[in-house]
């Protein structure tokens, strides 16, 4: 009895220098035929450590690779925030342009309408000034023909007379020289037509109310119709129907002065 508790208080020593000194307790193999196996409960309990263990390490790499997630995520967010500016701005640049070029559209349109309206009337233009030409030369003409005709060159006073007496002392050279002093502005106007007593009013005068109040077409109309009676192809009342025709009724005092002239100046 003191052998066998001599013995165990060997072990009990040893063991608890073994622990001190950290090392792992060695049970020989006799001993462990000596002592009865531990039940499950005694093994569950270092595994559910190292499984604790294990998924707590897990849980930590987790957790580092979901924040590194996270930043990264971030990083993207901020990066899809400045490509979302700057859409945004290309966005309003392109808005901007589109603006600039449908105004300058607009401006090219409004010049392109002007042009044209500018291409007609230098056509216009052109136009009437050819036309003014052609009627400034047809007036000088006149004039040159009818101031060069010294036999249509009749006294105005004696025309005056022959229209009181009813000779025919001016005869066809009567219609000449009224022509004649109708172009060249020479003669006064007025007399008491059958419609009434026209003002006097001298020749420039008359030719300067004409050139102002008819138009080009109507004035070398009228022009050529003294002509035709310069040259002796029709008479006074085929002169005065065709310029009441040119004058028409709103120059209907123009009419009646030149058929004052007439009156006056033809038997």
């Amino acid at each position: 009895m003191g052998l066998a508790s001599t013995q165990t208080q060997t072990r009990n020593k040893h063991r608890t220098e073994r622990e001190a000194s950290g090392e792992a307790a060695v049970v020989p193999f006799g001993q462990l035929s000596s002592h009865p196996l531990r039940s499950g409960r005694d093994l569950v309990a270092p595994r559910r450590c190292h499984t604790a263990l294990a998924v707590a390490g897990r849980v930590t790499g987790l957790e580092r690779e979901a924040a590194r997630l996270r930043e990264g995520a971030a990083e993207r967010d901020r990066e899809n925030a400045e490509l979302r500016d700057r859409v945004a701005l290309l966005d309003r640049a392109l808005q901007e342009t589109n603006a600039r070029l449908r105004a300058a559209l607009e401006d090219n349109i409004q010049l392109s309408k002007e042009r044209d309206s500018l291409a007609q009337t230098s056509k216009k233009q052109a136009r009437d000034l050819h036309k003014l030409e052609s009627f400034k030369r047809h007036l000088m003409q006149s004039l040159r023909d009818d101031s060069t005709s010294p036999q249509e060159t009749v006294d105005i006073t004696t025309c005056d007379q022959s229209v009181s007496s009813k000779t025919s002392s001016c005869g066809d050279g009567s219609i000449s020289h009224t022509a004649a002093s109708l172009l060249n502005g020479s003669g006064d106007l007025g007399s008491t037509t059958r419609e009434g007593r026209t003002p006097r009013i001298d020749g420039k005068e008359f030719f300067r109310q004409a050139r102002s109040r008819l138009s080009y077409e109507q004035f070398g109309a009228f022009l050529a119709n003294i002509k035709e009676l310069n040259a002796h192809k029709q008479s006074r009342e085929e002169t005065l129907k065709k310029a009441e025709e040119i004058f028409g009724p709103d120059s209907k005092d123009l009419y009646l002065s030149f058929q004052g002239l007439l009156n006056r100046s033809l038997p």
